[in-house]
């Protein structure tokens, strides 16, 4: 299956995932309900494994550069992940965010 056939995933979800953690998951409910409980649980463990063995490197390939990120820019990303409703909710703090900047650049020129 291509990546692009797939749910979208966060950056984190994907660091967490390692080497195919989803193909693990997706055998928990074919298991006998006695072993799914513990299986489960082992994968979660393997899950934050991956994820404090990525950033106990110095390197992170999927961040995103501190001096280079905004508030709009962490709004857009959250939306592809949202429902329609949220989208409104978001694109209103955007807008708001946008006035705000536009009056500081008012209030800068004067």
């Amino acid at each position: 299956m291509e990546e692009s056939e797939n749910i979208k995933r966060t950056a984190i979800d994907r660091i967490a995932d390692g080497n195919g953690l989803q193909m693990m998951k997706a055998a928990i409910p074919y298991m006998p309900s006695a072993i799914q409980k513990s299986f489960s649980i082992y994968v979660k463990m393997l899950e934050m494994q991956n994820i404090l063995s990525y950033y106990n490197h110095p390197i992170h390939a999927c961040a995103v550069p501190e001096e280079n990120t905004s508030p709009s820019e962490m709004i857009n990303d959250i939306r592809t992940f949202c429902t329609q409703s949220q989208c409104q909710t978001l694109d209103q703090a955007l807008n708001l965010i946008n006035t705000l900047k536009l009056y500081q650049e008012i209030q800068n020129m004067n």
